[in-house]
């Protein structure tokens, strides 16, 4: 079950799992109440200073009062992101070295075939944020959704994105029967650039960035995940149609929360049920919307079933984009 908790949903434990862990009796019950007992390393894939960065120092500032113990932030960059994950990897499977990534390693590892890590290689713990892609346009060209699809009908149109961003967007047009030529950029706003400058003929961006330029210089005609847009973004943007509004099956890349595959569950259960008390922090919470972010928070049990089907969707847009 879950509930809205000022704007946060906040996972409680399933009663299958909750008699799981009763029937363990007193030695299993114990351990699974007893952890964690120790700091806990939280292991970013990324250098210092980014947006992911950001978020798990915002975090640990209620780490005492959520988990009972402080955290030892790891920056671990390299590889496409992955090198971070390998370290998680090799670490004791204890539940003591959390993983804390956005969609790039996973990006990373599904583009190389024979990385040694696959996208599964992870026990889930929950989500705390996640991105949308919306799709961009100019108003004098594509008006609304249905124009732009017309349009596509009659000349594949030139879309401009980072990788992940466009794989929201060839997600919902594969589903639409509609074909396009997508160009990736290292950045969204060297893409917004070009879409301003009238390089190309749409942009997918971020929630936060469509704010920037919707409605002054662009239309947002789709929102391309899976996640409504908040009461801020359509104060500010207007109305902005949804992909299950159009009856297609949207796609977010979450900032995700996760423990080696071979941590036991009662550790993994636990770490799922403390992180949903740390996104409930006032002192947490207040912080992140000051700067600017949104909190998506996913329990545990529904993570890992979205994650295990953002992978393969995230594979299928992959070869869309191809």
């Amino acid at each position: 079950m879950k509930t809205p908790h000022n704007g946060i949903f906040v996972g409680m434990l399933g009663a299958g799992a909750m008699a799981a862990v009763m029937a363990l009796g007193g030695t299993g019950a114990q351990a699974g109440e007893d952890f964690p007992t120790e700091s806990l390393a939280w292991v970013l894939p990324f250098g210092a200073g980014g947006g992911s960065d950001r978020w798990v120092r915002v975090m640990a500032t209620g780490a005492e009062d959520a988990f009972g113990v402080s955290w030892r932030v790891e920056n671990r960059p390299g590889a496409g992101a992955t090198a971070g994950w390998q370290h998680v990897l090799e670490q004791e499977a204890d539940g003591y070295t959390v993983f804390f990534a956005s969609p790039t390693p996973v990006l990373t590892l599904l583009q190389e075939a024979d990385h040694a890590i696959d996208p599964e290689d992870i026990e889930i713990v929950g989500f705390v944020s996640a991105f949308r892609s919306i799709l961009v346009t100019k108003e004098d060209r594509f008006p609304d959704w249905d124009s732009f699809l017309e349009a596509t009908q009659e000349e594949p149109l030139v879309l401009g994105g980072t990788i992940s961003l466009l794989m929201g967007v060839a997600n919902i047009l594969d589903q639409a029967g509609a074909e396009a030529i997508y160009v990736p950029y290292d950045s969204t706003g060297e893409a917004v650039t070009d879409f301003l400058g009238d390089h190309i003929d749409a942009a997918a961006v971020t929630g936060s960035t469509a704010m920037t330029i919707v409605p002054d210089e662009a239309v947002a005609i789709i929102n391309t995940s899976d996640i409504a847009l908040s009461e801020e973004a359509l104060e500010q943007m207007g109305e902005v149609p949804e992909a299950e509004q159009r009856g297609f099956e949207g796609m977010s890349f979450p900032r995700w929360v996760g423990v080696h595959p071979d941590t036991p569950q009662d550790r993994a259960d636990r770490l799922g049920e403390l992180l949903g008390d740390l996104m409930a922090h006032e002192g947490v919470t207040s912080t992140l919307e000051r700067m600017g972010e949104e909190i998506i928070y996913v329990p545990r049990d529904e993570a890992r079933e979205r994650y295990s089907d953002l992978v393969a969707r995230m594979r299928a847009s992959l070869e869309l984009l191809e």
